[in-house]
């Protein structure tokens, strides 16, 4: 498992409901840039602004537009338990490769709660358990050393970093030769592919997954001065994204480039007439430049 992993984002209408027709344009636009497998139901997808019946039907609805083709990771984390089993319950029912959790968050767990919830996912899960450290969104923050202790758990297989944090990925490579580590710092994947990461998840994929895909085929080619031009590319796209907030701006840029991705969901904001115009200019002026 390894290379370019979209984290597909959710359509959403203007009254707030899921957009179920645009999904399956969504998801074979991403097939044809190449990436090589998807992140289903994450943070990109506002998992935490959807019920879990929602996110149950967005597992299955999208394994049945995969057909098999490309391996699929399922995000199951949620603050309990209870719901994490539900969501890997659909999980394995839908025949995905592996599933990713957030730490349990909010409640200002414990380590000892934090660990036991992962042991508790990897011994019910009948499919492999890659870890999610996300310490900027979730409030968890793991030393190395916790890190290395829970990826030795049984059925754990790997990682999900998402953190500048590029010491951790060379000292996880070193300890685990086959652990599968996904780098989810968009704007430094060059950086994470140098110290040992498997590819990248990240939300940006969504609106150029084939200069990400490239950028991953560089690096394995050696090519390091292709993969940091591609790099500063895209990174000159998501500065300008920062400004005017990310999902939103990437949904309106794939609807510029002819892909409904929908709306987001409030309290994210609809962008402005200005801040659509300047966005417009994003694709003119940098990325088709």
């Amino acid at each position: 498992m390894q290379g370019i992993y979209l984290p597909l984002m959710t359509p959403f209408k203007l009254n707030g409901e899921i957009d179920f027709g645009c999904l399956e344009a969504m998801f074979e636009h991403h097939i044809r840039q190449g990436v090589h497998g998807f992140y289903v139901g994450g943070s990109s997808s506002e998992c935490f602004m959807m019920s879990i019946k929602e996110r149950q039907w967005l597992l299955g609805e999208i394994a049945k537009i995969n057909r098999g083709r490309v391996p699929l990771i399922a995000h199951v984390g949620a603050i309990s338990l209870f719901e994490v089993k539900q969501l890997i319950d659909s999980a394995v029912a839908a025949e995905y490769s592996a599933i990713s959790a957030t730490p349990p968050f909010y409640y200002g767990f414990s380590k000892a709660e934090v660990g036991h919830f992962y042991r508790s996912i990897a011994e019910y899960s009948l499919v492999p358990l890659l870890l999610y450290n996300i310490p900027g969104t979730t409030g968890v923050n793991f030393t190395h050393q916790e890190l290395f202790e829970l990826s030795e758990l049984p059925n754990v297989i790997g990682l999900k970093h998402t953190t500048s944090d590029m010491f951790f990925i060379e000292q996880l490579r070193q300890r685990f030769a086959d652990s599968v580590i996904f780098h989810g710092e968009d704007t430094m994947l060059v950086n994470g592919l140098q110290m040992g990461a498997s590819g990248g998840i990240g939300s940006t994929y969504n609106l150029m997954s084939a200069d990400y895909v490239a950028m991953f085929e560089a690096m394995q080619n050696g090519d390091t001065e292709t993969a940091m031009a591609l790099q500063r590319k895209v990174n000159s796209v998501t500065a300008e994204l920062l400004k005017h907030g990310v999902y939103q701006s990437i949904k309106f840029l794939m609807h510029e480039k002819g892909v409904n991705y929908g709306h987001c969901r409030e309290p994210f904001l609809p962008l402005s007439n200005q801040q659509k115009g300047l966005l417009a200019r994003v694709l003119d002026d940098i990325y088709f430049k």
